[in-house]
C-alpha cells in the first residue's frame, strides 16, 4: 500500500497522452487523468478538436491530427482559437450597435408621426 506522501504526483504539462479509440472513426485523448481533446474521421481527412470542443484543424492524416493536439500552444493554433473566441464579440457589437442606430432613428423621427 503506497502512503500519500510517497505517492508520486506527475504534473499534467509533463504528463503522457493517452489515446483510445471509442467508436468507428472517433478517438479521444487523456492526459493526466484529464479530457485532453478528440479526433474525428471525415470525408477526406481528420478534425482535431482540444479539450473545450474548438477545432484545431482538418488534417490529411491520423496521426498529424492527434500531433496538432499536443501543440495547441502553437502560434496558428492559438490565432485560430482567438478568432473563434473573437467571432461572437464582433457579432454582438454589430447587433448592438444596429439597435442602437435604430433606437436613435426612432427617436429623431417620433415628433414626425
Amino acid at each position: 500500500m503506497t502512503s500519500p506522501a510517497s505517492a508520486t504526483i506527475t504534473p499534467i504539462s509533463t504528463a503522457r497522452v493517452l489515446w483510445a479509440k471509442v467508436d468507428t472513426g472517433f478517438w479521444v485523448a487523456n492526459r493526466g487523468g484529464e479530457y485532453f481533446g478528440c479526433v474525428d474521421s471525415v470525408a477526406g481527412g481528420f478534425v482535431a478538436r482540444d479539450s473545450h470542443g474548438i477545432p484545431v484543424g482538418r488534417y490529411e492524416t491520423l496521426e498529424a491530427a492527434k500531433a496538432s493536439l499536443r501543440t495547441t500552444m502553437h502560434p496558428a493554433n492559438s490565432a485560430r482559437r482567438r478568432r473563434l473566441e473573437r467571432t461572437p464579440l464582433v457579432v454582438a457589437t454589430a447587433a448592438g450597435s444596429t439597435a442602437v442606430a435604430f433606437a436613435l432613428t426612432a427617436g429623431a423621427l417620433a415628433p414626425y408621426l
